[in-house]
């Protein structure tokens, strides 16, 4: 009977180490991808949540919206995949175009 429980004790202890060993390890990935900055809460109402910095394609949006992540150059939106580590990063709404196109060209 001893024996069963120090079996079982041994057991019990080992899935213990290793879940905690998983969730300590799967919160340093999540950590790494996304990391906050001190002024976040701002930058995301006006770069990460505002249409001029997420659909606005005038150069003047785009001027306006990177000069906004020269003012706070270690934030970055969270939706913005990892690879992008500033506004002018892959996604950029107005990429590829030069200047103001369409109607308001003129």
């Amino acid at each position: 009977m001893k024996c069963v429980k120090a079996l079982f004790s041994l057991v019990l202890l080992s899935l213990l180490a290793s879940s905690f060993s998983l969730s300590s390890s799967s919160s340093s990935v999540a950590s790494r991808a996304f990391e906050a900055c001190k002024t976040q809460s701002s930058f995301d109402l006006r770069m990460c949540k505002s249409y001029m910095c997420t659909e606005c394609t005038l150069s003047w949006c785009m001027e306006t919206c990177q000069a906004l992540q020269e003012a706070h150059p270690k934030c970055r939106c969270e939706s913005w995949p990892e690879s992008r580590l500033s506004y002018s990063g892959e996604g950029m709404k107005g990429a590829g175009k030069y200047g103001d196109v369409g109607d308001y060209s003129k």
